[in-house]
C-alpha cells in the first residue's frame, strides 16, 4: 500500500483526466483496486477530483472540427479497409420480402424536413466519425448506394452510415433504415441529407446482429410495417 499521497495524488488526478499511459496507468489501476477502498482519503481526494473535471467538461466550450475534417476522413476510408458485400437489388428485395418485422423508434416527423433544409452537421458527429475511422485500423465498408456507405469494424457494437453528395428525398418523404436478417428487419431510424449532401447517422448496434442493412423511401412520420424497394436500386 502507497504511503506517499502526493504520489498517489497525481496518479488519481491523471486517471481522472485520462492522461496515464504505461506504467503509469497500471499502477493508477492497482492503487483503484488495492488502496483506495480502503483509504478514506484517497478515496475523497479521488471525489473530489471527479467532480472537479465534471464541472470543466461542462463549462468547456465545445470544439468545432474544421469544415476540412469530413473530407479528410473520407479520403482516409477510401484508403483502407475492405468493402462488405455488395447486395443486389433482386437479393434485397427478396430478404425483404420474408421479413417478420421487429418495429424500432426513431421516426423522423414532417416537421423536421424544414429543420433540415438549413441544419449543419453536428460538430460532435463529426468528431465521432473521426475518431472511429482512427481508433480502428481495419474497417468494414458496405455500399448502402446513393453515395451512402456503411462503416463498421470488427468486434465493435457501433456503426455508422455516412455518404457525401446523397440526394434529398422528393418532398413528404425520408430516407428509412433497416437492419434485415434471414427472418425479421427492424426498423432503425428514419434520416435525411444535410444540406451539402451529407449523411452521418451513428447506430450503437453490433453489427454481428444482422446480415445487412437496407435504406427505403418512406412517407415522413408514416408508421414503419414492411420495408420498400431499396432507394438506389441502381447500387447494386
Amino acid at each position: 500500500m502507497i504511503d506517499r499521497h502526493d504520489e498517489t495524488q497525481e496518479l488519481l488526478a491523471g486517471y481522472v483526466l485520462q492522461s496515464l499511459s504505461g506504467e503509469d496507468a497500471a499502477e493508477a489501476d492497482r492503487l483503484l483496486t488495492e488502496h483506495v477502498p480502503d483509504c478514506s482519503e484517497c478515496r475523497m481526494m479521488l471525489d473530489a477530483f471527479q467532480a472537479v473535471a465534471g464541472e470543466l467538461a461542462l463549462e468547456a466550450e465545445p470544439a468545432t472540427p474544421p469544415d476540412t475534417l469530413l473530407p479528410r476522413i473520407h479520403r482516409e476510408m477510401d484508403t483502407r479497409g475492405r468493402p462488405g458485400i455488395r447486395w443486389t437489388p433482386g437479393r434485397l428485395v427478396a430478404a425483404a420480402a420474408s421479413v417478420v418485422l421487429v418495429v424500432g423508434a426513431g421516426g423522423m416527423a414532417l416537421s423536421q424536413l424544414e429543420d433540415r433544409k438549413t441544419a449543419q452537421v453536428p460538430a460532435a458527429d463529426v468528431q465521432g466519425l473521426a475518431d472511429f475511422v482512427v481508433q480502428h485500423p481495419t474497417l468494414l465498408r458496405q455500399p448502402l448506394g446513393g453515395n451512402a456507405q456503411e462503416i463498421s469494424a470488427r468486434g465493435v457494437q457501433e456503426l455508422y452510415v455516412y455518404g457525401r453528395g446523397v440526394p434529398f428525398p422528393a418532398p413528404g418523404l425520408v430516407y428509412r433504415l433497416w437492419a434485415v436478417s434471414a427472418h425479421h428487419a427492424t426498423h432503425l431510424r428514419d434520416f435525411l441529407p444535410y444540406p451539402d449532401g451529407t449523411v452521418l447517422v451513428r447506430l450503437a448496434i453490433d453489427p454481428s446482429t444482422f446480415d445487412h442493412l437496407l435504406v427505403t423511401v418512406e412517407p415522413a412520420g408514416s408508421e414503419p410495417s414492411e420495408p420498400g424497394d431499396p432507394a438506389w436500386p441502381e447500387a447494386g
